[in-house]
């Protein structure tokens, strides 16, 4: 009897222990279940392997009294470069989050696609014990617009009427050349009498800063003097250029261009209808020198055109086969005829024709000296021109 009622004080006592343990066990889950703050899951970054962002938004979730009421949101944006936006994966570190206490879901290891606006959930957890979901963050990734390069461009210049008042009407461009890569020559043509030595331009352009120069010999990648911001006269009068550089903002790419102002019909003739000396029938072709002058009206050195000899019109007597008795030319400096100069016109006959008088009307044309874009620019000039052949 004695030993029965041992054993039963034995069980008593081993069952007391056991609910005492378990009670322990219990209370101290409880007490790390409760010192879990779930600001402490809060993702600090977003890491993506071997990606460096752009930038990273993080919009945390909202909590209330330790629970979370609505997840967080993450945008990652990564640069334009990237190729595609499928099988990425994270490289969150302890930088980013406890992990000794915490755990996120999908992890590393995961090949996500944000393609298409794809959205993946990511899912913080305690790192051991209850997996319940903590707090949760909605993820996307986007590329970054592709920069759009600066447009560089003198889209306009011209001469107002109302900021150049001896101007008859607004002058504008009449032809704009490409003279190599990102360079040109803008051509505006005035009224013969012009005052070329105050003008005042008007420039329009797309880029970041303008830069002017009158000297020829700067170099235009180099210029650093800024076109004014308000209207200012400048001096175009002949030897004076005119060059623009128009830069972006890294001032690393620029277009260039020069400014050539003339006059519509830039030669005049001394005398607009000549009569040569006789000429006599039946000998080698008479040649008149200086029968007139050629002079330049114009603010640009001059030449004659090389693709465009003189032609003719108002030929009397028409020959058969038809054929110039009367043709002419204009004598050219060796470094053009400069504005306000003057230069003979010569004339030659062909004395083998018969005995008549002949006319024609010589057509001249002209171009900026050194300067084959210039060709078909002007109004050409006309000179009336009358020859007489005689007998021997």
């Amino acid at each position: 009897m004695k030993k029965g009622i041992k054993l039963m004080s034995l069980g008593i006592l081993m069952f007391s222990l056991l609910l005492m343990v378990n009670c322990d066990s219990s209370d101290e889950n409880q007490t790390v279940e409760a010192e879990v703050d779930i600001e402490e899951a809060q993702l600090s970054s977003f890491p993506l392997f071997g990606i460096n962002p752009v930038g990273v938004e993080i919009t945390q979730p909202v909590i209330v009294d330790n629970k979370e009421e609505t997840p967080g949101r993450i945008v990652i944006t990564v640069p334009y470069t990237i190729n595609s936006l499928d099988d990425m994966s994270t490289s969150i570190t302890s930088e980013e989050l406890n992990l000794s206490k915490f755990n996120v879901t999908p992890g590393n290891d995961a090949q996500l696609s944000f393609e298409g606006g794809k959205e993946h959930r990511f899912t913080i957890t305690r790192a051991t014990g209850d997996k319940a979901p903590l707090l949760n963050y909605v993820v996307s990734v986007v590329k970054e617009a592709a920069p759009v390069p600066e447009v560089l461009e003198i889209t306009d210049i011209k001469f107002e009427k109302s900021k150049n008042r001896d101007l008859p009407n607004d002058i504008v461009i009449t032809r704009r050349v490409e003279t190599g890569f990102n360079r040109e020559r803008i051509y505006l043509l005035f009224p013969v009498g012009t005052d070329f030595s105050s003008l005042v331009p008007t420039i329009t352009y797309e880029g970041t800063r303008l830069y002017y120069t009158q000297d020829s010999s700067d170099v235009l990648e180099d210029l650093n003097v800024e076109f004014p911001t308000v209207d200012t006269s400048f001096d175009f009068k002949y030897p004076k250029r005119f060059f623009l550089a128009l830069k972006n903002n890294d001032e690393d790419k620029i277009v260039t261009a020069e400014i050539i102002l003339d006059v519509v019909k830039p030669v005049k003739m001394e005398t607009t209808s000549i009569t040569t000396p006789d000429g006599v029938h039946g000998t080698s072709r008479s040649a008149f020198s200086g029968v007139t002058k050629w002079i330049n009206q114009g603010n640009q050195s001059l030449t004659a055109t090389a693709q465009r000899i003189p032609s003719y019109e108002n030929i009397s007597p028409v020959i058969d086969p038809p054929y110039n008795v009367i043709t002419a030319g204009l004598q050219v400096p060796a470094f053009g005829l400069k504005p306000g100069e003057s230069a003979d016109v010569n004339v030659f006959v062909e004395n083998r024709f018969p005995e008549l008088t002949y006319k024609t009307t010589a057509v001249f044309y002209t171009r900026i000296n050194d300067d084959y874009n210039s060709e078909d620019l002007f109004e050409p000039t006309k000179l009336d021109i009358t020859s007489r052949i005689i007998s021997n």
